[in-house]
């Protein structure tokens, strides 16, 4: 299956949910886009980008995840950490459990 940005956009605020050798946690997708093209021969996808929030407490190496949600299936993601934008205020969000919010990637081209 080929994710796109028409299925991910209405997901943002949606929690995913990720299987780790610690057990199961959960990442909320705050940002889903398209990425400039750059070149890229048309018979390829236009590159995307999602970002994810997750918890300090239980902060996660980059890895290749088993990654489900209940409108996409059940993938496995290469899921890598990523500094938070400060322009969009990123830094200053805290998490629900009371830490602060570390931020993730996954990258589609």
């Amino acid at each position: 299956m080929t994710i796109s940005l028409e299925q991910v956009h209405p997901l943002i605020g949606n929690k995913f949910q990720l299987e780790t050798s610690n057990g199961v946690m959960h990442l909320e997708l705050v940002e889903a886009e398209e990425r400039p093209r750059r070149g890229i021969p048309e018979n390829f996808r236009t590159p995307l980008l999602l970002i994810f929030a997750g918890s300090s407490r239980q902060p996660l190496a980059q890895d290749n995840y088993f990654v489900e949600h209940p409108a996409l299936g059940r993938h496995v993601w290469t899921i890598a950490p990523t500094l938070a934008d400060h322009a969009k205020g990123q830094y200053q969000r805290p998490h629900e459990d009371g830490g602060t919010c570390v931020y993730y990637q996954v990258f589609f081209n």
